[in-house]
């Protein structure tokens, strides 16, 4: 009898670790970043970062030193058909979307400083944010080249430029609705 439970006990962990995680519903992935403009709550909301857009970075951020965008419930990206996000291990670094339209601009977010940014792309839309483009904020330009091809997640690398010239390279994925 002991052997049988010892047997069976490996065999039950097996099938609860092959057990998928649930996927995340598109509503909730709207939520979460907020495409509907309002704040999202829960247990991942750090309050002493903001989670809106300050209309300039902090004076004495180094811009070139992403962080983790945690909540960005807050952020207006105003109007967009879909996005990527560069992922640098588990971490959301940038979050970027546009109209599928190639005259309109896209917008993307970064945090420096503990303060969320917005920075613009130049006109191409929804295509140029999946093929990779520059972004430009106060004071600071993100230029993202993830790998060639059209697949969903690809790895990709990224270079912050600040006013001075200072640059800072990220490597992760970019992965694109």
């Amino acid at each position: 009898m002991n052997r049988l439970l010892l047997l069976a006990i490996p065999l039950a962990l097996a099938a609860c670790s092959s057990e998928q995680a649930a996927q995340e519903s598109a509503e909730d992935f709207a939520s979460r970043i907020g495409q509907d403009g309002e704040p999202t709550a829960g247990a991942g909301v750090d309050p002493d970062k903001p989670n809106t857009v300050a209309k300039a970075p902090p004076a004495n951020a180094d811009l070139t030193q992403l962080q983790k965008l945690g909540d960005i419930g807050g952020v207006d990206f105003g109007p967009r058909d879909g996005g990527c996000t560069l992922m640098v291990g588990k971490n959301e670094i940038i979050i970027a979307g546009a109209m599928n339209d190639a005259a309109i601009p896209g917008k993307a977010v970064v945090r420096v400083g503990d303060s969320l940014t917005l920075a613009d792309a130049a006109a191409g839309g929804l295509d140029a944010i999946r093929d990779g483009t520059s972004f430009a904020g106060e004071g600071f330009t993100v230029s993202v080249a993830p790998a060639a091809g059209d697949a969903q997640r690809r790895p990709a690398n990224v270079t912050v430029t600040d006013a001075a010239g200072k640059t800072q390279s990220y490597s992760g994925n970019w992965i694109c609705s």
